[in-house]
């Protein structure tokens, strides 16, 4: 009996250095003796990190069938695991099977929107689906020198070639550069020709096509915004940023509910962007649901104390702009009293009065506002409103 449990002591020893051993031969670039190092770890103690490296490992050796089990076996062990769901997608390009990358990318995105990596994936297994015949050529030529199709690995993810001939990805990215120097520099016609030149040759790009949405958006075409943002949604439905986008055109144009779907179908993808539910705050607030505009921004507030301060329309994530409105300011104050931001408080009450704010009497029984009554800001608010109320008395 002590034999076996001395024999299960070092059996076990053995296997628990084999991951730190496998990890060491992945990052070397070993992957025959990352291979053996992994499988000599018993199966139940594989997780889901050293099934994806595992994978990793037969892929790069083409042993594409051990390579999928690898994945698969990742995914059981975490179905939200999104560099096994990536590198899933990245085996299917591997073997030019471009219509299963694309779906299995598509899944990927799903579960990981803001993933770089997939969504760069996404943009070469659309193109290399659609133009099969360019994306062949390129895959004979690359035969000898990456028959793999890999562009790069960065960690536990990889990066699949884009199949497009280089002159044309050069030639996009040159405009694709130049539109982003002219758009920072707020030349927007000038970014808008660069831009269209980009997605001339590579309209798979929804990088690129949602910039030339915002762009039109910054110029105030909003009708080309639209189009454009669109088109970057067919290439990527999971693009939060354009979701949200969207949303403000549909704002701008004052169809709230339509604006709202918008915001809710980004933060179905992303829950907590402070840029999108505070969008959708200034959305409930226009449409007179203030308590639930408050808590929305509330909570923008508490995922970023600086959401307010960023400037419209800068990055690729459109902020909507508060329209006048003495209620709302009012409701600022209340959400700022309650942050003990005081200075801000007392600001937005004013601009409240500045307004047209009639109110007076929320303002003196507001429990938030308990806190500024020693305030010599709050002191003059409360002389203005004795001085608005007499002017304001019938004689």
């Amino acid at each position: 009996m002590g034999r076996i449990a001395a024999f299960l002591l070092i059996f076990n020893s053995i296997a628990f250095g084999q991951a730190p051993a496998g990890n060491e031969k992945f990052d070397q670039k070993k992957y025959e003796d990352a291979v053996n190092a992994y499988e000599k770890i018993p199966v139940a103690e594989r997780d889901a990190g050293i099934l994806n490296r595992l994978g990793i490992s037969y892929h790069l050796l083409s042993r594409f069938k051990e390579a999928e089990n690898a994945y698969r076996s990742s995914l059981s062990k975490d179905d939200k695991n999104g560099a096994a769901l990536n590198n899933l997608a990245a085996l299917y390009y591997s073997q030019a099977k471009f219509s299963d990358a694309d779906r299995q990318i598509r899944r990927a995105l799903a579960r990981n929107p803001d993933n770089t990596f997939m969504r760069l994936n996404l943009h070469a297994a659309r193109y290399a689906q659609d133009s099969q015949k360019a994306a062949r050529n390129v895959v004979a030529s690359l035969s000898k020198t990456n028959p793999l199709l890999i562009e790069k690995i960065d960690g536990d993810f990889l990066q699949v070639v884009m199949l497009m001939p280089a002159k044309d990805i050069e030639e996009s990215s040159l405009h694709e550069r130049r539109g982003d120097s002219f758009f920072a520099r707020k030349m927007y016609e000038e970014a808008i020709g660069e831009y269209n030149k980009a997605i001339a040759i590579d309209h798979y790009n929804a990088s690129t096509l949602n910039r030339l949405g915002l762009v039109y958006h910054q110029s105030q075409k909003f009708n080309d915004a639209e189009r454009y943002y669109r088109e970057a949604l067919k290439q990527n439905p999971y693009f939060v940023e354009v979701l949200n986008n969207i949303g403000t055109i549909e704002y701008g144009r004052q169809h709230y509910d339509r604006a709202m779907d918008q915001y809710k179908k980004a933060l179905s993808i992303h829950p907590e962007s402070p840029t999108i539910i505070l969008n959708m705050g200034a959305c409930l607030f226009d449409m007179k649901r203030y308590d639930e505009a408050m808590k929305a921004t509330q909570r923008a507030l508490e995922l970023d104390p600086r959401v307010l301060d960023r400037s419209s329309g800068f990055g690729t994530l459109i902020q909507t702009s508060r329209r006048n409105d003495p209620t709302v300011s009012y409701y600022f104050a209340k959400i700022y009293a309650a942050r003990g931001e005081k200075d801000l408080a007392i600001s937005y009450l004013n601009r409240a009065l500045d307004e047209g704010f009639k109110e007076f009497d929320k303002i003196k029984t507001e429990p938030a506002f308990a806190s500024l009554a020693n305030q010599e800001g709050f002191i003059k608010i409360m002389d203005r409103i004795t001085d608005l109320s007499t002017s304001a008395a019938p004689r």
